[in-house]
This record gives structure tokens, sequence and C-alpha cells, in this order.
């Protein structure tokens, strides 16, 4: 028996998240879709860190530099994502691109 990976486990969540995500688009305008995502990524990450923070003391002491670590993290991501798009967007998209001006 193989015991999954703690890599493996994250990006089976990663697809379940999109595959959700495009679920959601069937009744929503995708920015909305997009837009509860964020949200919904800031709020459960507010809960990680008070929840593992000892008190509320260490919590607000942790505020500032967990708020920048994870949305550097959130702008790591995305940009690597839009590098891909760029790369390859005929393929990730399925519409034809413009020739070069």
């Amino acid at each position: 028996m193989s015991t999954k990976t703690d890599d493996d486990i994250f990006w089976e969540l990663v697809e379940k998240f999109i595959e959700d995500a495009n679920s959601a688009c069937d009744h929503a305008d995708p920015g909305i879709v997009s837009a509860a995502l964020i949200n919904a990524t800031a709020r459960f990450n507010a809960f990680v860190v008070a929840q593992s923070s000892l008190d509320k003391n260490e919590f607000a002491e942790d505020v500032e530099g967990t708020t920048n670590y994870l949305t550097g993290r959130y702008r790591d991501f995305l940009k690597e994502h839009m590098e891909d798009y760029r790369e390859n967007y005929s393929t990730l998209i399925g519409v034809r691109e413009l020739p070069d001006e």
C-alpha cells in the first residue's frame, strides 16, 4: 500500500478546488467566483494562523509578518501561473492567438 505524500495531497486539493470553482462558474460570473475564492482563502488563512497561535497575544504579534508571507506566496503563485498562461495561452484557453504585428 502506498502512502500519499504531502505533495500528492497538495496537488489533489488544488485540482479539487479548481474543479469546484469551474463548476461554480456554471452559475456565477467567473469574477465573482474568483473574488469568493480569494475571500475564502483569506478567511481560512486567518483561522489557520489564529488556531496555531498559543494565545491572542502571539496571534497579534504574528499578523504583520504572516500577512506579508502569505501575500508574497500568493504573488509568487500568481506570477507563475500568469507566465504559464502567457507561454501556453492557446493550449490552456483553446483560442487562436493573433499574429504579432
